[in-house]
């Protein structure tokens, strides 16, 4: 199980009211109600307890209790049970976004329409990455090499200030398994490969550039 890592600090920032009733409501599928009330209180986020924040894309939620949250629910559930529940959070992110983004993804499809399946990526994932940034108001810096696209996020929050041996940033590589899906129609591979948790100084992800043989 992670350790809550501290000493991090992170500039007063709020995300968007939908981002978190997407995390709580996830929490709450897996635990319930009065779960779910238990870890708000745990997380000092009673004043959503029966009032969950709004579903558009309102300021909302400071960074560092958003921070928080996360690294409660590796800290409450266990790496291993937290997994499959962040990647899904990742998920459904990608797929509100989809719903509810049309300058993000809508022109992204008329404008890469007859683009290489590599160059759709390259450019739905700038817009991604830019998007990310003003959202969590931390860098998301993007590199790429003959096989992978390489992900950089510095001042990372995923890993909600725990310690652990593993690379534990879900939310993001759910987000882009469901991101690369949608531009190619086929599964890719989406990796952490390091982690602030393990004490490396920022998160860092690869994406293959050709999808994954069928098995």
């Amino acid at each position: 199980m992670g350790v809550l890592r501290h000493g991090a600090t992170m500039e007063e920032h709020k995300i968007p009211g939908s981002l978190a009733r997407i995390i709580f409501n996830s929490v709450e599928e897996q635990i319930g109600e009065h779960g779910l009330n238990m870890f708000l209180t745990k997380a000092g986020l009673e004043a959503y307890i029966d009032n969950l924040p709004p579903d558009d894309d309102t300021p909302t939620l400071p960074m560092d209790k958003f921070k928080r949250a996360i690294g409660l629910v590796i800290d409450l559930f266990g790496e291993k049970a937290a997994r499959p529940l962040l990647l899904r959070w990742g998920r459904l992110t990608f797929t509100y976004a989809l719903e509810n983004k049309p300058t993000l993804f809508g022109l992204a499809g008329v404008m890469t329409k007859f683009m290489s399946d590599e160059g759709k990526i390259r450019f739905i994932l700038k817009r991604v990455l830019k998007e990310s940034e003003k959202l969590y108001n931390v860098p998301h810096i993007l590199t790429e090499n003959d096989a992978y696209f390489q992900i950089e996020i510095q001042n990372c929050f995923y890993c909600g200030d725990l310690t652990s041996q593993n690379c534990l940033c879900w939310p993001p590589v759910g987000f882009w398994e469901k991101m690369m899906e949608w531009i190619s129609q086929q599964h890719h591979e989406v990796k952490e490969i390091e982690c602030m948790a393990q004490g490396a100084v920022s998160c860092k992800f690869i994406i293959s550039k050709k999808p994954l043989s069928p098995e």
